[in-house]
């Protein structure tokens, strides 16, 4: 199914638009630190702080706070499916079968969770801290920014007419078939997808992923696209839902 991008944000009025939806949204090398910290380091507990590097940007102001509040509740919530461990335990990744120990996906299973956190608002900043063991703070990295990006981007798509969404999604259609353009042909071609702290939102990037799907762009090298919808994002692995 294409999305169509402009009619998504400009009729954004749902409850709840999960940012996340699984907690295999994330880069892939997180899940396999995950594992090591799990095997090595069980019980070291961190602590870990999100950071504004440019302070001259209130993103307080920029994104909505308490929309902010339910989606980080909302991720703290979920868990890893039974389906998705079994996708994690059944496939080769990078030529290496049963990359995960079936005793760490048992405690993804059963005892896994994120850990909880502090959340206050200060000067036009947003301030998280994380505080727990090594194992249930490390995964809130990805998840807290792609949620802090992508509120970003419906605050900012909210200022735009239907039009202009409308122009502004088909420009950068354009602009990254254009990218897809060029990259066409290279030979040995591997894509590695790290953008999920830093996208624009996850029905754009899942649009990346799902492209070599759009009528008339069968000519592209499909190797290009196995490589970068599987090389480094677990969603993109598993699939969209």
């Amino acid at each position: 199914m294409i999305i169509n991008h402009a009619s998504r944000a400009h009729n954004h009025n749902w409850e709840l638009d999960p940012v996340i939806r699984s907690l295999l949204d994330t880069d892939f090398y997180k899940l396999l630190m995950l594992q090591f910290i799990w095997k090595n380091f069980p019980n070291t507990r961190v602590q870990f702080s999100l950071v504004n590097r440019h302070p001259a940007v209130r993103i307080a102001d920029i994104v909505h706070i308490e929309e902010f509040k339910v989606q980080l509740q909302h991720v703290r919530g979920l868990r890893f499916r039974k389906s998705e461990l079994v996708w994690l335990a059944g496939n080769t990744f990078y030529g290496k079968r049963g990359i995960f120990e079936p005793a760490f996906l048992e405690w993804l299973e059963k005892d896994f969770h994120l850990s909880d956190y502090q959340f206050r608002v200060r000067d036009g900043q947003i301030h998280l801290t994380f505080d727990g063991t090594w194992a249930e703070t490390t995964m809130w990295e990805l998840y807290t920014l792609a949620i802090l990006d992508e509120l970003k981007t419906r605050a900012q798509l909210k200022t735009l007419s239907e039009f202009g969404l409308d122009i502004l999604y088909a420009r950068a259609k354009t602009k990254l078939w254009g990218k897809i353009e060029r990259l066409r042909g290279v030979p040995g071609l591997s894509v590695a997808d790290f953008g999920t702290r830093r996208r624009h939102s996850f029905s754009w990037q899942q649009f990346h992923w799902d492209l070599e799907r759009i009528p008339g762009s069968q000519a592209r090298p499909r190797s290009y696209w196995y490589k970068r919808s599987r090389a480094s994002h677990g969603h993109g692995r598993a699939g969209s839902r």
